[in-house]
Parts: C-alpha cells; sequence; structure tokens
C-alpha cells in the first residue's frame, strides 16, 4: 500500500470575485449543502433554519427562487437525482425527504435513529430504480428505493457518519475516528469492501468521489486536505497538502505561529478527476490540479466562513455559501455575520496551471 506524501502545493495568482452574484435572500441561518443538478443550473441550497431553497441559475444576472422546501428542523444535506427531476434532503428529524420539482409532491422515509448527516442518490444496478443512501450518526448508512417505505438495506458502520459522496461504483464514507469506508455498489452494496485510516490526523469535515469514481479527496479541521486514488499504479497521485492557513507570523519569542482553519468542504469538478476545489473557515476557496500538484487559482476571503461549494455540471459555475460554521464557538457568533450564497462564473483560464 502507498504511503501518502505530504506536499505543499505550489502556488499561483488570485482570482477575481468582482463579477461574482448574490443569489435572491433566503436562508435564515447557516447553509450547510450547495449541490447543482447534474443535468441542468438548478441548485439546491439546505439550511439549518429547516428549509431547502431550489434556486434556478441558467441566467447568472437574473436567478430565479424555484420552491422553498420548508422543514421543522435543521437541515444537514440535500442531492439532486441523476435526471434532476428531485431533490432529496435529511437532517435533524432523522427522516429523508423527497421533493418533485415538477409536482411540487414530497415523499418521507423515516428509519434512523439519529440525525441524518449526508445522503446521495447512488447507482445500484442491481436495484433497477432509483436509490438513496443516507448515512447518520447512528453509526449506519440506510438504502432506500423509492417504491418502498422502509429502507431496503443498512449497512453498520465503525462510528458516526460525518460526511459521505458517491460516483460511479463507489460509495466513501467518512467516519469519526479518522477512517474511511469504502463500498463497490455494483459488486456488493451491502459490505465496505474497505476500511482505511484517512491521509488526515484530525476530524473530517468533507469527503468527495471523482466524476468516475477513481478516487476520493477529504478534508479536515487541521488546514490539510488529501487524495487517494484506487488503482495501485495510480499511486503517485495518492497526496495530502497544507492549505487555509495564514502565512507564519513570528512572535515576540521568534517563534513562528500559524493560524490554521478548517476545510469545511471538497468537491471535484464534474469531467475532469485531477481538478478539485476546497473551501475553507478562512473565508477562502481554491481551485488544485492534483495531478501536477499545483494550485491553479486562490480566490480572496468572501468576508465570513465558507461552508459548502459545488460546481454546476459543466464547471461554468461554482456556487459557494457563506456563514458562520461554529469554528471558533458560539461566542465568535453574531446577528451580523454574514449569510448568503454566491454564484462564481468560472472562466477557463481558471482551471489552466
Amino acid at each position: 500500500m502507498a504511503r501518502f506524501a505530504t506536499t505543499q502545493i505550489v502556488s499561483a495568482t488570485t482570482g477575481s470575485l468582482a463579477k461574482d452574484i448574490t443569489f435572491p435572500s433566503g436562508a435564515k441561518d447557516t447553509i450547510s449543502a450547495v449541490r447543482f443538478s447534474p443535468v441542468s443550473h438548478h441548485l439546491a441550497a439546505a439550511s439549518w433554519d429547516g428549509n431547502v431553497y431550489i434556486y434556478d441559475a441558467a441566467n447568472s444576472s437574473s436567478i430565479k427562487g424555484v420552491a422553498m422546501v420548508e422543514g421543522q428542523s435543521p437541515v444537514l444535506d440535500c442531492h439532486f437525482s441523476k435526471d434532476g427531476a428531485m431533490v432529496a434532503s435529511a437532517g435533524a428529524d432523522k427522516k429523508i425527504h423527497v421533493y418533485d420539482i415538477a409536482s411540487g409532491q414530497r415523499m418521507d422515509f423515516d428509519g434512523h435513529e439519529g440525525p441524518v448527516r449526508c445522503l446521495r442518490f447512488v447507482d445500484v444496478p442491481s436495484a433497477n430504480g432509483l436509490i438513496i443512501a443516507s448515512g447518520s450518526w447512528d453509526k449506519t448508512v440506510m438504502y432506500w428505493d423509492l417504491r418502498q417505505p422502509q429502507s431496503i438495506a443498512t449497512l453498520q458502520c465503525d462510528e458516526r457518519v460525518y460526511s459521505m459522496d458517491s460516483a460511479g461504483a463507489l460509495l466513501a464514507i467518512a467516519i469519526a475516528g479518522c477512517k474511511v469506508h469504502l463500498v463497490d455498489l455494483r459488486t456488493n452494496p451491502g459490505v465496505h469492501s474497505q476500511t482505511l485510516d484517512s491521509p488526515l490526523t484530525h476530524q473530517t469535515r468533507s469527503v468527495a468521489v471523482s466524476p468516475d469514481g477513481s478516487r476520493w479527496a477529504i478534508g479536515g479541521v487541521e488546514g490539510r486536505a488529501g487524495v487517494r486514488v484506487l488503482a495501485e499504479q495510480d499511486n503517485k497521485l495518492n497526496i495530502t497538502w497544507r492549505c487555509h492557513r495564514d502565512a507564519p507570523v513570528t512572535t515576540t519569542g521568534k517563534n513562528k505561529e500559524v493560524k490554521v482553519f478548517a476545510v469545511n468542504d471538497v468537491t471535484f469538478h464534474p469531467i475532469n478527476n485531477n481538478l478539485l476545489a476546497t473551501a475553507g473557515s478562512d473565508g477562502t476557496f481554491t481551485f488544485w490540479d492534483i495531478k501536477s500538484q499545483s494550485r491553479v487559482k486562490q480566490f480572496p476571503n468572501v468576508g465570513g466562513s465558507i461552508t459548502s461549494v459545488a460546481f454546476n455540471h459543466n464547471a461554468s459555475a461554482f456556487a459557494y455559501a457563506v456563514g458562520y460554521d461554529w469554528s471558533k464557538g458560539y461566542l465568535h457568533n453574531s446577528p451580523d455575520y454574514p449569510t448568503k450564497l454566491m454564484l462564481h462564473t468560472v472562466s477557463p483560464d481558471e482551471l489552466r496551471k
């Protein structure tokens, strides 16, 4: 098994936020997750205020609200179906909610014993239907067939589920204790194919799977991110690197002090497996090229912690949510802290070395 290298990825030029667009007012509390439709310009934003907000961002100069799915408790994640027709959400109420955008109909699924931290529509060929995987703090991942009210299978995890993502045949489940379960959805979705140590040494905040399911990325509270590939012949791409940190400052005792910020979200480019975005508590987001181990574009501080990010289906746009992430505890929260959702138009130059 190849070891991870710890790399300081090379810097590049700074990008501009001057033309970024603010979404129409919606969430009244921190946005926990933003997800684009895989086939259109629709975007869903899950919020701690209990609601999911769905927008049409086809025209960046005139973003429109499509629907608001109301709830009674914090929503921790949301995700679009592969055809973009449905949005699933879940959170502190321990339930999964599925909303049909065209009809406005809603289905609810109940089975977890703890809050549901994350969920994904997943590709399980043997199921022959729409399947949702939901990961909970009750230490389980449940599979749901939308044609049935009860879960069709339960996957036991070693610890609470903190983050989860899926693409192709791969389901990656990041759990407490700095472990990652990997599941092969095409051969045996009911068991873990591997359980690995995280390449990071502290708590996981986000995990992401590349578009073809060949690798996964992870970010944590220690201001580092990592990537790991499944194929042994590509293990040179297994790296970790420092990010979302301030430049060292020399203190009076001549010791250098570095401020480290949590990497709240990692997400892959929707087409290129080597391009990755990270976002953190330092209020910045960055585009990276994994193959060349380089920082492609660093963007300025947006005025508050970034809690979630997402590329749209063709990487022409990038959404980021700004809000308090509790990384500094309740004493640093205030009514004046910004809560907003932004859209950045991505130019081709911003994705090149």
